[in-house]
């Protein structure tokens, strides 16, 4: 991992740290410390207008039956507070890049839609044993017309699932009249048309 310091004015002292990601039920993020991830150096300092390489290993080496399902983990770089003036404000530089590893697979999804309180929900399930990363979402009527979208980046891990607010959205013929595309980061996997139906 390279990082490149172009808009910062002085020194920054930055500490890595490497942590399990999973998700729980509601896709909200879990991060434990993971001390068998190598990190070197663990501790630098970059200067602006430089560029720090950093190293990231495995204590031990996964096997291939460790690779058939992909693993997650976040790499942290946490700034260190330098000494500044008193009643002085700082403001610190936090950085969380993913790291996957094993196994990618072929993307299954499912989109449930359903209203809480007049707002259109997407529940989206990525049910394959590696990440999804959706870039953005759109709902298109039958004449290919956006009728709701969202741009916030989603990370779905290895059969998680997230509930999309898609707003105050009111679907005005019926529902499976419509479609959802998302917009992946997978090259093989662009995007991925859905159709859209309510449960009975």
């Amino acid at each position: 991992v390279t990082l490149e310091a172009q808009d910062i004015e002085t020194p920054k002292q930055f500490e890595m740290q490497a942590y399990k990601w999973t998700q729980n039920q509601q896709g909200e993020d879990v991060l434990e410390l993971d001390s068998n991830i190598l990190l070197n150096p663990k501790i630098f300092v970059i200067k602006p207008n430089t560029q720090q390489m950093v190293r990231v290993g495995f204590l031990q080496p996964l096997s291939k039956v460790d690779m058939e399902k992909e693993r997650a983990w976040r790499i942290v770089f946490k700034e260190i507070p330098s000494a500044v003036e008193p009643n002085a404000v700082q403001f610190m530089f936090n950085i969380s890049l993913p790291l996957f590893v094993g196994k990618q697979h072929e993307h299954s999804v499912n989109v449930q839609p359903s209203y809480i309180h007049d707002n259109l929900f997407l529940t989206v399930q990525n049910n394959t044993p590696s990440h999804l990363q959706v870039r953005s979402i759109k709902i298109l009527d039958n004449q290919k017309k956006v009728a709701a979208s969202s741009d916030e980046m989603q990370y779905l891990l290895s059969s998680q699932q997230k509930k999309i607010d898609m707003g105050r959205v009111k679907l005005t013929n019926s529902i499976e009249t419509y479609t959802v595309n998302l917009e992946t980061d997978r090259q093989d996997v662009k995007s991925k048309t859905i159709e859209l139906k309510m449960k009975e």
